[in-house]
């Protein structure tokens, strides 16, 4: 037990030099984990056709989507995916870039428009119809949650996660406006599409270095847990999986100290 203690005081000096500058937001937190699973669980949809599109040509509900990992762009959250991931109903691989702004624990990602019009099918309620999609608009709106670490529950992301996305269903929808076309994509007439009341599922993070007991802060807790274990085998506290509970297990704490706090 002395010499338990004496490596705590000794090593406990260094705290207040280092724990103060590794305070992160979750976004921060996100951001870094450097990807999320992510699935669209359901959404309305409503495509309409004519002139000013304002006549209804289909409406329902789309179902769940499958599941896909966004990777970010390094040091950012933006990303970049496919139309066919995000509605699996539209056939086309055009490339959408969503950029990112950050207000507190929300996140409204912000679709770019494509450079040129894509010519596409879009399968409604069974039947394939020809369109040409000429713009792309929409916004997708998470409030960032910390939950207990647990493997991902979509089971895409080799790692424990720590953050949930909950859809903010009032400013999240995302659509285009384009024509249908015959079959060689020649225009017949405008329409538009659009999803909406989007509700999504989706988790990212990871365990912070030195979280011994992983919710979210790496704090005295974590310290203590370290040194009461040390000379021990194994365990959450063995932090470098070396098999042995000593003075790296330690500094790995005290470097993080401060971390998601």
């Amino acid at each position: 037990m002395m010499i338990r203690t004496a490596h705590f005081f000794g090593l406990l000096g260094i705290v207040a030099l280092i724990g103060a500058s590794h305070a992160q937001s979750l976004a921060d937190r996100l951001r870094d984990a450097g990807s999320v699973s992510f699935r669209i669980n359901n959404a309305d949809y409503a495509v309409k056709i004519g002139e000013n599109c304002v006549q209804t040509f289909a409406s329902g509900t789309t179902g769940a989507q499958n599941a896909f990992v966004i990777n970010f762009e390094p040091g950012t959250l933006n990303f970049t995916t496919t139309l066919n991931q995000v509605i699996n109903a539209i056939a086309s691989t055009q490339t959408v870039r969503f950029v990112a702004s950050v207000n507190g624990n929300r996140i409204t990602w912000t679709a770019q428009d494509i450079p040129q019009p894509v010519c596409t099918l879009i399968t409604i309620e069974g039947t394939g119809y020809p369109f040409r999609i000429d713009s792309i608009y929409g916004t997708i709106a998470v409030d960032l949650e910390q939950i207990a670490c647990t493997d991902d529950p979509l089971g895409l992301l080799n790692r424990e996660v720590t953050i949930q996305l909950n859809n903010v269903t009032a400013t999240s929808e995302v659509g285009f406006t384009g024509f249908v076309t015959d079959g060689v994509c020649t225009p017949f007439f405008p329409a538009c599409a659009r999803a909406f009341n989007i509700q999504l599922a989706s988790y990212g993070g990871a365990r912070l270095e030195g979280d011994v007991d992983c919710n979210g802060c790496v704090d005295d807790a974590d310290l203590l847990a370290v040194l009461f274990a040390f000379g021990g085998s194994g365990g959450a506290e063995d932090l470098n999986g070396d098999g042995t509970v000593d003075d790296a297990d330690l500094l790995t704490v005290l470097f993080a100290f401060g971390s998601g706090c």
